[in-house]
C-alpha cells in the first residue's frame, strides 16, 4: 500500500494494428503525443498515493479501445494519475475523458476529444479537429487543421491558427470565444454572435468565399482577428 506523498512510474506497450484508436479515460490526466508506425500503443504512467495501489488503476487494450482509469476507494488524501500515450500515426483517435484534462500536439491524423469536468488544450495539430468540453476551458495553439470544431458548456475557447483553416465552428454557453487566423490575404465568411455579449470581427465578412469561420456564445464575447 503506498502513502499519500508516494509516486510511482511505468511503461507499458500495446500491439495495435487499427485504423481508429478510441481512449476512455476516468480521474486521471491524459497527454497525447504521435508515435511511429510500428503498430504499438505505448504508455507511460505515473501514479501518485492511493493511485498506485492495487486495483486503482486500470490501463488495458481491448480491441481498438483503450482504457485508463483511477479510482481511490475510502478516505483518500492523494490520489492523482497521469498517462502520456504515443498512438501510432495515421490511426484515427478518439478521446472521451470524465474528471481529467485531456492535452494533445503534434498529430497529424484526425483527432475528436470529449472532455467532461476538465479542460482540453492541443497544440500543432494539423489533422481534422474536434473538441467538446463540458465543464473546462479550450486552448488550440499552431493549429493547421483544414476542419476545427469546438464546443464548451461553462468555459472559454481559445483557438490560434497557424495555417489558413477551410472551416472553423467554435461555440461558448458561458465564456468568450476568441479566434485568431493567420496572417495572409485568404478571405473568409464570418459569422459571429454573442448573445448576451459583444462580438467583433476585424477579419471583413466575404461572401462566397470557400472558407468560412462561424463563432457564437449565448453568455460571453465573441472574437476574430489576424495574427498582427
Amino acid at each position: 500500500m503506498t502513502t499519500s506523498d508516494e509516486s510511482k512510474s511505468e511503461k507499458r506497450d500495446f500491439e495495435y494494428a487499427g485504423k481508429k484508436l478510441s481512449i476512455r479515460a476516468a480521474n486521471s490526466s491524459v497527454r497525447l503525443e504521435t508515435g511511429d508506425n510500428d503498430g504499438r500503443v505505448r504508455v507511460q504512467r505515473t501514479l501518485k498515493g492511493k493511485a498506485g495501489d492495487s486495483d486503482n488503476s486500470e490501463w488495458s487494450l481491448e480491441g481498438s479501445t483503450l482504457t485508463l482509469r483511477t479510482d481511490c476507494h475510502g478516505i483518500s488524501l492523494s490520489c492523482e494519475a497521469a498517462y502520456t500515450v504515443t498512438v501510432p500515426k495515421g490511426a484515427a483517435v478518439d478521446v472521451s475523458s470524465t474528471a481529467g484534462p485531456v492535452s494533445a500536439t503534434g498529430l497529424a491524423q484526425p483527432l475528436d476529444l470529449h472532455v467532461k469536468d476538465a479542460s482540453a488544450e492541443v497544440e500543432k495539430i494539423s489533422g481534422k479537429l474536434g473538441l467538446t468540453v463540458s465543464g473546462g476551458n479550450v486552448s488550440a495553439t499552431g493549429i493547421t487543421s483544414q476542419e476545427f470544431s469546438a464546443t464548451t458548456t461553462n468555459g472559454r475557447v481559445q483557438a490560434t491558427f497557424a495555417a489558413p483553416p477551410r472551416k472553423v465552428t467554435a461555440s461558448a454557453g458561458n465564456g468568450n470565444v476568441n479566434v485568431t487566423l493567420p496572417k495572409g490575404g485568404e478571405t473568409y465568411r464570418v459569422t459571429a454572435k454573442a448573445t448576451n455579449g459583444r462580438s467583433h470581427s476585424s477579419v471583413p465578412n466575404t461572401k462566397g468565399s470557400d472558407r468560412s469561420v462561424e463563432l457564437k456564445s449565448q453568455n460571453g464575447s465573441v472574437r476574430v482577428d489576424r495574427a498582427e
